[in-house]
């Protein structure tokens, strides 16, 4: 009997811990409400888009296209917060209302507020363009020393046109929002101050010497600099001496060396046997004889059921014994491993009245084409003075560049040498037995010239800047 009183007793604890528990639930539901409404400005339009949120938590909603909104709130103790861009923001306590309506202020205040777009300072309600600011970490320890590339996925709309024909992509150029001009698409440049639509004078800046850089990506862009400004602008600030830490004197220097393969990118191509089988193969479906003056084939003849025994690759390329017949991969033979090394030092000092920085830089590329490298030595100086309690002042920003390169060359037909790469036959080698260039000789082949040799022509074609 005792056992049965104990066992009643411990469902009685159960039950009761229910009860309790739907009890504070249900608490914890009627505590909750709905509360709607709608959201306006001074003259009683409705403002959509508008930000309604519960103080204090990650609650929210957004008014919709005619203000209005609904919104859960936990307490009658629940603050609501209404927000709207250029617009003073709102609390309310929820209390007993399900519905709160609310009519928002302009915040004069912070359209007042100036924003420095180049050579103009707007208040903020005037600034209607897309502007971006450049994160400056990754640039300064670009490995390949080209600020312009380094831009290349850190600005929404922003693309850099490449050109693999130079080493460092110094011949590169900036599209914004595309290519919307038939004539030239370089947006335009401001830097320090100085206008230009030249992209070599940004990319021979040295990342360590660049303080930050803006780009106004639309067309109101032209309403400050001009017509100039149609392809958008590029703002850069180079750096001072006041711009360092707060040391009188300070020194670095930032070296960088990097190793560049376009093996991830290549082409897998066939071998001199490959290539003959499938010139017979190709003869045979179309069915053709397959003679060839490069191969002998050695098949059955039978075009309903064709079947190769053996490929022959003949011993010289037009017959010229000079000339063997190799089996040649051209990529192999046109590009190298590059070595990129980037050295960057600055000398900086400062006091409240004046300042001075001196930066050099030197940047070293051996190029991934064979006979190809860039080179470029950089050097400025940035010094300001105050006097009088900074009514007079006077300063100095200059910079002194310059580079050489190698680049991709063209055959004689006008044919790039990463194309010649790979569209010239395996059969022919590089060299002739007597160290002479080999090139395309008697029938079966191309007029195509030979990629190594344009390469060893063009080393002397250097282009200074």
């Amino acid at each position: 009997m005792k056992g049965k009183v104990l066992l009643i007793h411990k469902y009685a604890r159960r039950l009761l811990l229910m009860a309790c528990l739907l009890a504070s639930a249900g608490y914890a539901y009627a505590q909750q409400r709905q509360v709607n409404g709608t959201v306006k400005d001074e003259t009683g339009q409705p403002l959509p888009g508008a930000n309604i949120v519960v103080k204090g938590t990650t609650t929210g909603t957004t008014s919709n296209f005619d203000g209005s909104y609904q919104l859960m709130v936990e307490s009658p103790e629940s603050v609501l917060v209404f927000s709207f861009v250029g617009y003073q923001s709102q609390e309310i306590v929820v209390g007993n209302q399900t519905t709160i309506d609310v009519q928002l202020a302009m915040d004069l205040g912070t359209l007042s507020e100036i924003v420095v777009t180049g050579y103009a300072s707007e208040r903020k309600a005037d600034l209607t363009g897309a502007v971006s600011v450049v994160e400056l970490t990754p640039i300064k320890n670009n490995a390949t020393g080209n600020p312009m590339q380094a831009l290349q996925g850190r600005v929404a709309g922003l693309y850099i046109e490449k050109n693999g024909g130079a080493p460092n992509g110094e011949n590169s150029r900036i599209l914004i929002r595309g290519s919307n001009t038939l004539g030239n698409t370089d947006p335009l440049y401001i830097i320090d101050g100085v206008p230009t639509k030249r992209p070599e004078v940004f990319q021979s800046l040295a990342p360590g010497s660049i303080e930050s850089i803006q780009v106004l990506k639309d067309a109101s862009a032209a309403s400050i600099y001009g017509s100039r400004a149609s392809n958008g602008v590029i703002i850069v600030t180079t750096k001072d001496g006041k711009s360092q830490t707060g040391e009188r004197l300070t020194l670095t220097l930032n070296s960088n060396v990097s190793i560049l393969t376009e093996k991830p990118q290549r082409i897998n191509m066939l071998s001199s046997e490959d290539r003959g089988r499938a010139l017979w193969r190709g003869s045979v479906n179309d069915r053709t004889e397959p003679n060839s003056a490069l191969y002998t084939f050695d098949w059955n003849g039978n075009f309903d059921n064709p079947e190769l025994y053996s490929v022959t690759v003949n011993p010289f390329v037009g017959g010229d014994p000079l000339v063997p017949a190799g089996n040649t991969d051209w990529q192999d033979e046109s590009y190298q491993t590059a070595y990129v090394t980037t050295n960057d030092l600055t000398i900086a000092g400062g006091t409240p009245n004046s300042s001075l920085l001196v930066n050099i830089g030197h940047v070293k590329n051996s190029g991934m084409l064979v006979y190809t490298n860039y080179e470029r030595f950089s050097a400025r100086i940035n010094a300001n003075v105050s006097l009088f309690n900074s009514k007079l002042k006077f300063g100095m920003n200059s910079e002194v560049a310059t580079s050489k390169e190698r680049l991709a060359a063209n055959d004689l037909g006008g044919t790039a040498v990463p194309a010649l790469a790979v569209t010239l036959a395996p059969t022919i080698p590089v060299y002739r037995t007597d160290g002479v260039f080999a090139g395309p000789l008697g029938a079966g082949y191309s007029d195509r010239n030979n990629p190594v040799h344009m390469q060893y022509i063009n080393q002397w074609d250097n282009v200074g800047k």
